[in-house]
């Protein structure tokens, strides 16, 4: 019973439910017109691109850290850390919002807040391989915000201002119960600290997630800066179906994900993982396709998300080369480092701005899901060629 138990409860389905609540999420916000839901969504994304960018990607630093390094640094560190982290995801919220031009400074600011307490405590709850746990309370926190939508749609409340209310709240409560239960958790246990942190360790520790953030801030900035400049560029109407459309095909991106995650677990230091990119690609080729057909269906039922298929056939093509380039970062990750990742990463951001802002202010979000497509088509490429490098830079080296 317990062997069938953890079978059709294992971390990557709560994992795919996790997905599967957030589409739903989206799927329900569609009931607000499209003016309100791109209010809702500039919001989303200037807190998830502020916690990115000030956030400091403490969550996987805290990850890539060897064995006894968070017990050693002492509990000082790590909040003169997550302080900083907090400071810095407020700032660049806010700034984000003015960019954006619409949107709630309460909600970028509070919600890029929560999302870096929560990503930090995620962290090193995964750490000690609570795997289920952080899943479960990602999976909690797309059921509430449904209910919370249903709630408010029920109630007549169709502004973008009150579900973006809703949205911020999920957060903060799901952040909160996060960092309750790591913090009991190390207090329960409270290992004993080993020595004190020097000079050169601090400076190596910042050197480090100095690395490590220009390659994640990249890929941020190359996925969300889209959304906040057709908010600027086009209006709040534009980007709340663009929203939708990106939202559906992130969907399709799943398996990939999930192949990317067990590619970096088995670390074993060696290139032989096999390299399924293929398989990945056709498995999410038909969700893509389906998720167009949704957003046509969608358009048929609401006529002003009519323009939403559209995009989506417009983001397909970097659909899937976010699908191959996922799983050959994890490869080239792993065969050369963060060095080779994070030059990829910064290649294809350079690519999105340029693009972004020569077709955005012409072409509104049009313009936006052609210059994401090709901006991700140069981070699939880059990848594979880097990847194709690898064996030869590492024979030299």
């Amino acid at each position: 019973m317990p062997s069938l138990y953890r079978r059709l409860v294992s971390p990557e389905r709560v994992y795919m439910a996790a997905l599967g609540f957030t589409g739903c999420a989206a799927v329900v916000s569609v009931a607000l017109p499209a003016a309100e839901r791109g209010e809702l969504a500039a919001s989303m994304a200037s807190a998830t691109l502020g916690a990115a960018i000030g956030g400091l990607s403490v969550d996987t630093f805290l990850l890539s850290r060897p064995a006894g390094w968070i017990v050693a640094r002492g509990p000082w560190w790590m909040l003169a850390l997550l302080a900083g982290c907090l400071a810095l995801s407020s700032v660049a919220a806010a700034g984000l919002i003015a960019l954006a031009g619409t949107g709630s400074y309460a909600v970028g600011i509070g919600a890029a807040c929560a999302l870096t307490v929560f990503n930090a405590f995620a962290s090193l709850a995964l750490r000690v391989k609570r795997f289920m746990f952080v899943y479960a309370m990602r999976a909690a926190g797309g059921a509430i915000l449904i209910l919370a939508y249903l709630a408010l749609y029920r109630a007549g409340r169709l502004d973008g201002a009150a579900w973006s209310v809703a949205w911020l709240s999920v957060q903060v409560l799901t952040g909160v119960v996060m960092c309750a239960a790591v913090l009991g958790l190390a207090w329960r246990s409270r290992p004993p600290r080993r020595g004190s942190v020097t000079g050169p360790e601090l400076r190596a520790d910042a050197l480090a997630m100095g690395r490590l953030h220009i390659g994640v801030c990249a890929q941020m900035l190359t996925y969300r800066l889209d959304q906040i400049l057709i908010a600027r560029f086009a209006g709040t109407g534009p980007l709340g179906v663009y929203a939708l459309a990106v939202a559906a095909l992130e969907f399709a991106q799943a398996g990939a994900v999930v192949r990317a995650q067990r590619i970096l677990v088995d670390r074993e230091g060696d290139d032989s993982t096999p390299d399924r990119t293929g398989v990945i690609v056709r498995a999410a080729l038909p969700v893509a396709l389906a998720a167009i057909a949704a957003l046509g269906l969608v358009g048929l039922i609401r006529s002003e998300y009519s323009d939403g298929w559209l995009y989506g056939l417009l983001l397909l093509p970097g659909a899937m080369a976010v699908a191959a380039g996922k799983t050959w970062s994890a490869l080239l990750l792993k065969q050369r480092g963060e060095g080779a990742t994070t030059a990829v990463a910064v290649t294809a951001m350079c690519a999105a701005i340029a693009l972004y802002f020569v077709l955005i202010p012409v072409a509104g979000a049009f313009g936006a899901a052609v210059a994401s497509s090709a901006a991700y088509a140069v981070y699939a490429v880059r990848t594979r060629l880097s990847l194709r490098r690898a064996p030869v830079l590492l024979a030299q080296g």
